[in-house]
């Protein structure tokens, strides 16, 4: 099955600060795999762009499960960036952060888009988000559902998604245990 998380990329009404890292939650992943794909659309380039992958803990406070450093975005026109390697759960959001530049929103249409003006996108940082609005904005991913791969524990994680960086989804046997 095809993963697909997020607001379609196009070119919409308004566009929203550089500096927040914000969470949109109008179309959550339909399986868990990994995310390849990432399509966005920005009214003004963006540096630093990262892209993550969130989970909700409790009320408004949201965890980083995985995140990507894409670097530069051109601006006008819908970018993709493909080769990527982020890990989503059934149910995650997808979101962003970026130095500077201006991501396109829709100030209705959409669940909900959930900000906080700070750098809270690094696997494991958890923070309490507010609501801004029904936004959806123009990020969008697709990947791969996970094949049953290897499965147990190793330096005490219990069915980690990665070890050393490689999917386990793609790992038959470690240190000679399948």
């Amino acid at each position: 099955m095809a993963i697909d998380v997020g607001s379609l990329a196009t070119d919409r009404g308004s566009s929203h600060a550089n500096l927040w890292t914000k969470i949109d939650t109008t179309n959550p992943a339909n399986a868990t795999g990994i995310i390849d794909t990432v399509r966005t659309w920005y009214e003004t380039a963006a540096t630093g762009f990262y892209v993550g992958t969130f989970y909700l803990v409790s009320g408004t406070d949201y965890k980083c499960r995985d995140s990507v450093s894409i670097g530069n975005v051109a601006s006008g026109s819908e970018q993709t960036f493909s080769g990527l390697s982020e890990n989503i759960e059934s149910g995650d959001f997808i979101g962003c952060y970026e130095t500077t530049g201006r991501i396109e929103f829709d100030t209705s249409g959409g669940s909900g888009l959930y900000r906080i003006k700070e750098y809270q996108i690094d696997p494991a940082n958890q923070a309490t988000y507010a609501l801004a609005g029904s936004y959806p904005i123009s990020l969008y991913g697709t990947g791969t559902e996970a094949a049953a791969g290897w499965t147990g524990k190793i330096s005490g994680v219990t069915n980690p998604t990665k070890i050393m960086g490689v999917a386990t989804s793609g790992i038959t046997k470690v240190k000679g245990v399948t």
